[in-house]
């Protein structure tokens, strides 16, 4: 067992690059942790890391260490975590990080049936806009809307979310209905972009159409750039997911409604491949729920 314990350490210290945070979330010092990798590196008599003051990278016999080994930790974490979900229920503390746009809109409702199905279970939602660091900040799965960059992690596709375009009904009966894609280069469009505005492309079908437009406002988050829509100020491009909760209350109605914009995909991120029961109902809750707008294969 101390062998195996020394690899699962070794695989949390190459994923983390840092032994502050890889003994940070095993719960251990770090003066441990360093001990137990050099034991692990006598043993095997291969140097498998390179230790700096800013960072810890892999040696070549390092990373083919761990990629023999990673399959090895997680398996045996999942047995253990299955192993105890047979004796006791679902229970303890999810951290769960997601952007407060994401929250607001879709997720609060999800939460209420999930914690009266599982009142054993205890969410933490960590509702900053940045970007969560899940080793670091000792979060276990995070909800992204667009690709993870983070090539450590293991992400999870929970589905292709629908997009379109969405104005609200003061706004089309003051400046009228744009009836065909090339009719948006007159109106007011919103975009969710943090940088240059880059054309709107919507689809029908084998049709493709590629619009420049042109705004008062662009946003790098779809909650703000959805409410000055339902304003007035504009036709927003958005995925449904945000949307649904202003078409709903009738604040937004959808606009070129045969048209779409390619699918964002939104994603569930972990630190682990395997990961416990609570997290697991946690994502095929969030999941059933989300299948709603799901975009055609």
């Amino acid at each position: 067992m101390d062998e195996l314990r020394d690899i699962a350490s070794f695989v949390e210290v190459a994923r983390a690059r840092n032994f502050g945070r890889a003994a940070a979330r095993l719960g251990v010092p770090a003066s441990t942790l360093s001990r137990r990798i050099a034991e692990l590196e006598a043993g095997l008599g291969a140097q498998l890391l390179v230790r700096t003051t800013r960072r810890v990278d892999l040696t070549e016999a390092g990373a083919l260490f761990l990629s023999r080994c990673e399959d090895i930790v997680e398996a045996a974490r999942g047995a253990r975590a299955e192993l105890s979900e047979l004796v006791h229920r679902p229970r303890g503390t999810l951290r769960v990080s997601v952007t407060p746009d994401f929250a607001t809109a879709f997720l609060a409702l999800v939460v209420v049936d999930f914690c009266k199905r599982h009142p054993e279970i205890d969410l933490r939602l960590d509702l900053s806009p940045r970007r969560a660091d899940l080793l670091a900040d000792g979060v276990d799965v995070a909800i992204r809307i667009g690709t993870p960059q983070e090539p450590y992690l293991f992400a999870r596709k929970l589905i292709s979310a629908r997009r379109g375009l969405y104005a609200s009904p003061a706004y089309l009966a003051a400046a009228g209905a744009p009836l065909t894609p090339i009719d948006l280069t007159r109106h007011q469009c919103l975009s969710v972009s943090s940088g240059q505005a880059e054309p709107w492309v919507l689809r029908r079908g084998e049709e493709r159409a590629e619009i420049p437009v042109r705004g008062p406002v662009q946003a790098n988050a779809p909650g703000i750039i959805l409410r000055l829509a339902a304003g007035g100020l504009g036709i927003a491009a958005a995925d449904e997911v945000m949307a649904s909760a202003y078409l709903a209350r009738g604040e937004l109605v959808t606009v070129l409604p045969d048209w779409s914009i390619r699918p964002v995909p939104i994603h569930a991120v972990t630190a682990t491949k395997v990961y416990p029961v609570k997290t697991r109902l946690f994502l095929e809750f969030v999941q059933a729920a989300l299948k709603g707008f799901g975009a055609p294969a």
